[in-house]
């Protein structure tokens, strides 16, 4: 009787998390995965070929395709590890989404993938030399009742009294705030920007476009960074190289004339807001090419009515 052998094709997840570890090996050095981190591997896989397929269905004829053969898989690569490294999962909402830029000197797209307010604050949380109970973000209007309790003599803990006394007419922002609440409340930190230091940083921003689209979501996503930047981080509890990486990557929106990428994804969902990158130009943004002066793109929606090959292989190289 004789025997066939059946060699059973790797799934296209399992194909990009070996290239993954090839590229990284090559490049940086010896890569060692957990089972956990490796299934967040393959979560970053579908969420970027879910983002092509979606961004190829919007395409022009003219257009170079996303497709994984035109991806940089180099730097996707190292970017890849360093996410998965913080323990981000790129299949829950607000932690990891990709965006595509072409890089002109490549003839490749290279991929951002940014990480949201979510994500951010999930690795903080997790990172954190002292426990974190809670970070709380409002932004204030001039009808609220906003008082800050300073630590001092008369106030043990550093706090604040919060009322919003018109809900549906809260009247014009004149500020707001961000509150890192530890298990030890003497160590709790409140931040306070007024509205003239998030006009501030609208000035320094090379474009407007997203300060005068989404000018609240904005002065959101700026108190969400700077109070991330007041956590101790304990290089014990987390990969403090994979931090240094993600924290270079992203544009903090402190007051320093740094350039801008002038059109961007902004989520709109103020849970998973990401900061704005450097300029690459000229940049895609997952299928549709724009002018720096055009009007942003929002999160795309799926094309549902654009027929689209269900299944295909990702080459990897």
């Amino acid at each position: 009787m004789k025997i066939e052998l059946v060699t059973q094709e790797a799934t296209p997840s399992l194909r990009f998390t070996q290239m993954v570890e090839r590229q990284y090996s090559t490049e940086v050095g010896h890569l060692d995965m957990s089972d956990h981190e490796r299934q967040l591997l393959q979560h970053l896989f579908i969420k970027c070929d879910s983002a092509f397929i979606e961004a190829n269905a919007k395409q022009g004829k003219d257009q170079l395709p996303i497709v994984w053969k035109n991806i940089n898989m180099t730097k996707l690569a190292i970017d890849a590890v360093h996410r998965i490294r913080l323990g981000l999962d790129a299949l829950i909402p607000g932690h990891v989404f990709p965006i595509a830029y072409f890089n002109k000197d490549t003839k490749q797209y290279d991929i951002d993938l940014r990480i949201g307010y979510k994500g951010e604050a999930y690795y903080i949380r997790k990172a954190s030399m002292r426990p974190i109970k809670d970070i709380r973000v409002e932004l204030v209007f001039s009808t609220d009742e906003f008082i800050v309790y300073k630590k001092g003599l008369s106030s043990k803990v550093e706090g604040y009294d919060f009322n919003i006394k018109q809900p549906f007419d809260r009247g014009d922002l004149v500020g707001g705030f961000a509150y890192l609440e530890y298990e030890d409340d003497s160590e709790n930190v409140l931040i306070v920007l007024s509205k003239k230091s998030f006009d501030k940083y609208r000035s320094l921003a090379k474009s407007a476009t997203f300060w005068n689209q989404w000018y609240e979501e904005m002065c959101y996503k700026t108190l969400v960074h700077r109070i991330s930047d007041k956590v101790t981080i304990d290089p014990l509890k987390i990969s403090a190289q994979s931090i240094a990486a993600v924290q270079a990557d992203v544009e903090r929106p402190e007051p320093v004339a740094l350039p801008q990428q002038p059109t961007v994804v902004l989520d709109l969902d103020p849970d998973a807001l990401a900061e704005p990158q450097p300029a690459a130009e000229p940049l895609e943004v997952l299928g549709e090419i724009r002018d720096p002066e055009e009007a942003p793109e929002a999160e795309m929606e799926p094309a549902d009515e654009t027929p689209v090959k269900a299944k295909r292989k990702p080459a990897f190289s």
